[in-house]
């Protein structure tokens, strides 16, 4: 009942596991009814286990023979989830064996592979609603990576004309030799003249499962290689610069932090010389004058995108910068350089409206001598914005709230008609 959204098959006696399971994801709400939901290409093993109860308020375990965590799990070629029941309380709990055997046991208990039987704990973290299952296919999608990446390290240490009869996967110091290694080729190519091919060889190293010192170097030598000669690099750089910080702060390697602290700051430089201020013509055929960026910190808001702030046609909204700048169907205007929206714009209660506009599209009202619409002016800028008076036709810096009268037709009036 648990995965019945997901397709779940029971295998037989003759496979190592109960169950295989593939995933389900909705369509969008107007091809649901037709099509039902979308069987996702990420299939996975499940181990079920049960106990009436266990002595211990924050995990569950289950002990394993060692010959079937090393042959079975581990050369499987998808993943095996263990799913352990406590009947006592009527939950289930689950983790995924190959992320449990190379995180914990290889990590913490050295020599366990030559043991008869070992232990995997499970934190009682129920599998209970959405949430936790989409947890559970977030845990699957990284697991498949860290396999397909030991798999293609292990073939490529195995050598093309050796074909084994079971799936190797490699080892994690395997990966990180084979990472490093990659490294050191690209290194060799950009000094031989072959930038491109070291940058392909770099991406390639940032892709793959495993992070570690090598991922770090592979950003630090991606910066380097890479020279902004347009918006989408600078973009790109900013990526890189955060993610190579964050990794090389979480594994310790501190020698690369001051050059990506110089290439962020030097492709921020980039982007609020070009990219603020600039004017797109927007897919649906609006102008799309860029306001500002959210600079977020180099070691802050870890995976998020970069927000333009934009003023799209009249209307004032946010943006994915990286998209605004890279993307096709927006197409560049006018450059950023030298302007500045916000230093460019008129003073507070300054600006220049056309009256007829005011009065009968306040929301498309744009001024007339720094662009901004009113919209903008008041949600941005923190400005004034004017009104129209029905009664006299002035232009009036009045709260319109305070301004109308409930009476036929809501007509607002300043505070000299209403005396």
């Amino acid at each position: 009942m648990t995965l019945s959204e997901w397709v779940v098959n029971s295998l037989d006696e003759d496979y190592a596991f109960d169950f295989e399971v593939r995933p389900t994801e909705g369509f969008e709400a107007d091809t649901r009814d037709r099509h039902g939901d979308q069987v996702l290409p990420s299939p996975f093993y499940i181990q079920l286990k049960a106990s009436e109860g266990f002595g211990d308020s924050e995990s569950v375990w289950h002990d394993f023979a060692t010959d079937f965590l090393v042959e079975d799990c581990l050369q499987a070629s998808i993943p095996v989830v263990l799913v352990v029941c406590d009947r006592s309380r009527e939950e289930l709990y689950w983790t995924v064996i190959q992320r449990y055997c190379w995180d914990v046991l290889d990590t913490d208990h050295e020599g366990w592979r030559e043991q008869d039987t070992k232990r995997i704990h499970v934190d009682r973290d129920p599998l209970a609603d959405a949430i936790a299952l989409d947890k559970l296919r977030g845990a699957i999608r990284e697991a498949e990576h860290r396999i397909s990446t030991r798999q293609r390290v292990a073939s490529s240490r195995r050598g093309t004309l050796q074909h084994p009869v079971r799936m190797h996967v490699a080892s994690a110091s395997a990966v990180r030799e084979y990472k490093q290694e990659l490294v050191d080729d690209a290194v060799g190519l950009a000094d031989a003249g072959h930038p491109e091919q070291a940058c392909r060889n770099l991406l390639e190293v940032c892709q793959m499962a495993e992070d570690g010192v090598a991922t770090v170097e592979a950003y630090r030598h991606l910066l380097e290689l890479r020279e902004i000669e347009g918006l989408p690099v600078a973009f790109a750089k900013v990526r890189f610069a955060r993610e190579g910080a964050r990794l090389a702060t979480q594994y310790d390697h501190e020698a690369p932090m001051e050059a990506f602290r110089d290439h962020y700051e030097a492709a921020w430089e980039f982007i609020e010389n070009q990219f603020v201020g600039a004017k797109y013509l927007g897919p649906s055929g609006l102008p799309v004058r860029i306001l500002d960026v959210n600079r977020m910190q180099l070691l802050e808001g870890n995976g998020a995108e970069m927000t333009a702030r934009v003023q799209y046609g009249s209307e004032f909204t946010d943006l994915q910068a990286p998209t605004v700048a890279g993307n096709d169907e927006f197409e560049l205007l006018v450059s950023g350089a030298p302007t500045n929206p916000r230093a460019d714009a008129c003073d507070e209660r300054a600006h220049s409206f056309d009256t007829a506009d005011l009065r009968d599209v306040p929301a498309a009202a744009i001024c007339a001598d720094c662009g901004l619409s009113r919209e903008t002016i008041q949600q941005w800028l923190s400005h004034d914005v004017p009104t129209v008076c029905d009664s006299c036709g002035d232009v009036v810096y009045e709260n319109p709230i305070e301004m109308e009268i409930p009476e036929p037709g809501g007509q607002l009036h300043c505070s000299d008609c209403r005396r």
